[in-house]
């Protein structure tokens, strides 16, 4: 005997309740939220980092006693116009002198001031005013005893043995520079280094990571 046959109607399947919904919802849509602001925040901190803010290592004792071998600072870049006083970092490419390298200095003159260095008292004038030059340490190259008069030996240019006088005018769009280590720094004293021309750089120094200290 035959039987007509209707196979089941598919048993649809239970739904969250809408409460449950929602909060499905809005818990996807703030994961989205925290995603964008954490892709936003590491394309800032990449853009400062390329045009603003750098992070370079000291290598040498040039810079004692404000800066010493092995510690890690921060620069400033964007916009930067070199002053008087501010430490800086520049890359030199000097391949006659085989010195291809980044330096940390300190500025002393910058372009159009006439710059004039008394060995034998350990003077600085800039423009005929009398640099404060309270970072200089003048010490004997090999004993490191405090002599408080520069080592002539540094001096590449312009420079008379029979008074001890340095004197030289900084060109435009360059800076005069040497290392608080004043007799044991090869710098803007040395043609090797010279004058440093702006667009060689990197940024400001602004911060010592360890120990921490800001250079205003």
């Amino acid at each position: 005997m035959n039987e007509d046959w209707t196979p089941d109607a598919p048993q649809s399947q239970p739904q969250p309740p809408v409460g449950q919904q929602d909060k499905a919802k809005k818990w996807v849509s703030g994961a989205f939220d925290y995603l964008e602001m954490f892709a936003w925040s590491v394309f800032a901190v990449l853009l400062i980092f390329t045009f603003g803010i750098r992070l370079c290592r000291v290598d040498g004792e040039s810079m004692e006693n404000t800066l010493y071998d092995g510690q890690n600072l921060l620069l400033w870049s964007a916009g930067y116009t070199p002053q008087q006083d501010d430490i800086i970092v520049f890359h030199l490419t000097k391949p006659q002198a085989d010195l291809q390298k980044t330096l940390v200095k300190r500025v002393i003159a910058v372009g159009g001031q006439e710059i004039v260095i008394d060995t034998n008292t350990g003077t600085i004038t800039v423009d005929g005013e009398v640099y404060e030059d309270t970072h200089a340490v003048l010490k004997n190259r090999t004993t490191d005893e405090i002599t408080g008069t520069y080592s002539t030996s540094l001096f590449r240019y312009d420079f008379d043995p029979a008074t001890g006088i340095f004197r030289a005018t900084v060109p435009e769009h360059t800076v005069f520079v040497m290392g608080d280590n004043r007799n044991n720094s090869k710098d803007s004293r040395d043609t090797d280094v010279g004058f440093v021309d702006e667009r060689c750089i990197l940024g400001k120094v602004t911060v010592r990571l360890v120990p921490f200290t800001i250079f205003s």
